[in-house]
């Protein structure tokens, strides 16, 4: 037999031998393992949040580097429902949706708004509705009202979020856009932006806390879903978090959290 022949009797049978390792790892349940199943294993599970959106997420000011808000206090009721820990990982907004399609987190819970264009990349569990609001230095100097009287000023507002969208949408409106929301309001409490747009919730906090900074004008607009973003293609874990919000409806412990928060429902 020609040494070539030889080399290629020989690659044969490694690429024979290689492709019955597969089919014996497959059959013996060596597939890629559910993601709720990784967590159970694993007993935690973690819920990426920007961190930074109160009263939904937001740092406690009695503990430095813990976290409190709605989102929280929900995040853990879920997670308790399901069987496992409750952790947080704090995540810039700008790259949330990309991180958990990288599986570097399990879920995003972050009040995030659920869009046709978010849709496309993670699968969403609503369990919340807000609208937006404008916020104005306090005084409101420019007489600002609706989203009208922004034609041709100045709106800062955090990066890829549904605000930013709006922002964009108003005739002649200069956007600047920032990593973090109170990054925006800062700017308007300069007087270097004549106005933010904000979720409702996050809107009549800053209003309330920092009433000698800025006040809320107009009425709500853009109401709109907001969901746990869960990555796409793990319906297990779907239906594990849209079970346990069920649950946590039925039992009345959602009641309890949104009111602990907002004062009621």
């Amino acid at each position: 037999m020609m040494l070539r022949d030889r080399r290629l009797v020989r690659l044969l049978a490694l690429v024979t031998a290689l492709f019955m390792v597969s089919i014996l790892a497959a059959g013996c349940g060596g597939g890629k393992k559910s993601l709720l199943s990784q967590i159970k294993k694993k007993g935690v599970m973690t819920f990426a949040t920007d961190g930074a959106y109160p009263p939904m997420e937001m740092q406690d000011p009695k503990n430095p580097g813990q976290y409190i808000g709605f989102d929280v206090d929900l995040g853990k009721a879920i997670a308790k429902k399901i069987g496992v820990k409750y952790e947080i990982k704090i995540v810039d907004w700008d790259g949330i949706i990309p991180g958990l399609a990288a599986y570097k987190y399990d879920v995003i819970m972050s009040s995030m708004n659920i869009t046709d264009e978010r849709s496309k990349s993670v699968d969403f569990v609503h369990y919340f509705d807000m609208g937006q609001l404008i916020v104005v230095k306090k005084g409101n100097p420019l007489k600002i009202g609706k989203l009208d009287d922004l034609k041709g000023k100045t709106i800062a507002v955090q990066i890829s979020t549904t605000n930013e969208d709006v922002a964009r949408k108003i005739q002649g409106a200069k956007v600047k856009t920032f990593q973090s929301f109170p990054d925006a309001m800062l700017e308007v409490a300069n007087g270097r932006a004549d106005a933010t747009i904000l979720d409702e919730p996050v809107a009549r906090y800053y209003a309330k806390i920092d009433a000698d900074k800025f006040e809320i004008t107009g009425q709500a607009f853009e109401q709109a879903p907001v969901g746990v973003a869960v990555p796409k293609n793990e319906k297990e874990l779907y239906d594990a978090v849209k079970k346990a919000l069920d649950d946590l409806h039925a039992d009345g412990t959602y009641d309890k959290i949104f009111g602990d928060w907002f004062g009621g429902k």
